[in-house]
């Protein structure tokens, strides 16, 4: 029984909640007057502390933990019962040779806990959980899945909802329908990954994820259980510099008593393809995090409206948006006759970014009032709406005869 659950350890660990994060740490606590229980004690608070530490290193880069450190101590360092769910005494002793006594510990730490409250103290920028997560699904070794396989299906749906619950943003089935039509018309399958990153900017997405799956020979453990293992792998890079943020490389077995058929093992792969998908995903956010702290990213996202101006004035303002270094990135994401709906992201607050665009648009002879500015919204309308049609007249025609 004892090498039954040994066996098993690996799927079930799998099964953790993915918001736990399995830390393995240690520590230690000197001895003072001979006091073993003392020291013991003391040497547990330090290694939960350790735990802690680690996960909030998993979320944070060290001068961002050293610019914050008191706020981090005192909202998240103080309190283990809240962000630990479980532990385990790996091993414990006292080092006679230094008067210490040690401890080693696996924890399952709360890390979506922690990440709210960085969030809740704006030490981390919520904005860096809001972008566009396009997970592509491609073959690039010779033995991996179709994406049409049952079991590869699974791990990439596991995959978009896990990212999904993540606070990215990503695609709905019918726009993700559209791009692997994309891949089809223009023949991207066999192409390098600078021609998926740019189908990936033309939907306006920030991170790909580019994912494959393949399995291991089915083995049989110690003549007892038969062993299905799944492979599933990301590659993940930032849409606007090209650069690749993460590549991660998960295994997960399932096992079966018998056996198992050609039906039963696509069964057992995909159920261990989806644990799979489950840790990539963590590991990623977390190296997603890190990418986008370190390099500044980290602008808010507003929805601006703009609202009674003609096609002409509605082009001159996306090209003011467009060419302006106070903003970060720019989406249209609605343009009908007289309504022009955007998707920006700045550095700045709505207050002054507000401002900005409305004496900004002045200069350029563009008058804007201001409707509301609920939430992260920026609703503008045209004061003046009868100006558009003069200005439309003014505006020299084209003349689209021939002459001939």
């Amino acid at each position: 029984m004892k090498f039954l659950f040994t066996l098993l350890i690996p799927a079930f660990l799998f099964c953790l909640p993915l918001q736990a994060e399995e830390v393995n740490v240690s520590s230690s606590a000197k001895i003072y007057n001979a006091d073993i229980n003392h020291a013991k004690e003391q040497a547990l608070k330090n290694v939960l502390h350790e735990a802690l530490k680690k996960a909030v290193g998993n979320l944070l880069d060290v001068k961002t933990i050293n610019q914050n450190y008191e706020v981090i101590k005192n909202q998240i360092y103080r309190f283990n019962s809240k962000y630990i769910i479980d532990y385990e005494v790996l091993r414990e002793k006292q080092n006679f040779n230094k008067n210490l006594y040690e401890i080693i510990i696996t924890a399952n730490v709360d890390d979506e806990k922690i990440r709210q409250k960085l969030e809740a103290v704006r030490i981390l920028q919520n904005s860096l959980r809001k972008k566009r997560l396009l997970v592509l699904y491609h073959n690039r070794v010779p033995k991996a899945f179709p994406r049409e396989n049952k079991a590869a299906a699974s791990a990439l749906d596991a995959a978009q909802q896990a990212f999904a619950e993540q606070s990215f943003r990503t695609f709905s089935e019918a726009t993700l329908r559209q791009v692997y039509r994309s891949l089809e018309e223009e023949d991207i399958v066999g192409r390098p990954v600078d021609s998926l990153i740019a189908l990936a900017l033309n939907y306006n997405a920030d991170v790909l994820v580019i994912m494959g799956m393949n399995s291991r020979p089915l083995n049989k453990q110690q003549g007892t259980f038969y062993r299905a293992t799944a492979v599933v792998n990301f590659s993940v890079y930032d849409t606007a510099s090209g650069q690749q943020i993460a590549q991660t490389n998960v295994e997960a077995s399932e096992f079966s008593v018998k056996k198992p058929s050609e039906l039963k093992r696509d069964i057992l792969l995909g159920i261990a393809g989806r644990h799979a998908s489950l840790e990539n995903v963590r590991r990623t956010t977390e190296h997603i995090n890190r990418f986008y702290q370190q390099t500044d990213e980290i602008s808010q996202g507003f929805s601006v409206i703009f609202s009674g101006y003609s096609p002409r004035r509605e082009s001159l303002i996306i090209d003011y948006l467009e060419n302006n270094a106070a903003f970060r990135k720019l989406a249209e994401l609605k343009n009908t006759f007289g309504y022009l709906e955007l998707e920006l992201f700045a550095l700045k607050r709505k207050s002054i970014l507000r401002r900005k665009i409305t004496s900004d648009l002045l200069e350029l002879e563009i008058e804007v009032a201001t409707k509301s500015i609920a939430g992260n919204n920026l609703f503008f309308i045209n004061p003046n709406p009868m100006e558009e049609k003069e200005f439309e007249a003014e505006m020299p025609s084209v003349d689209n005869s021939s002459g001939i």
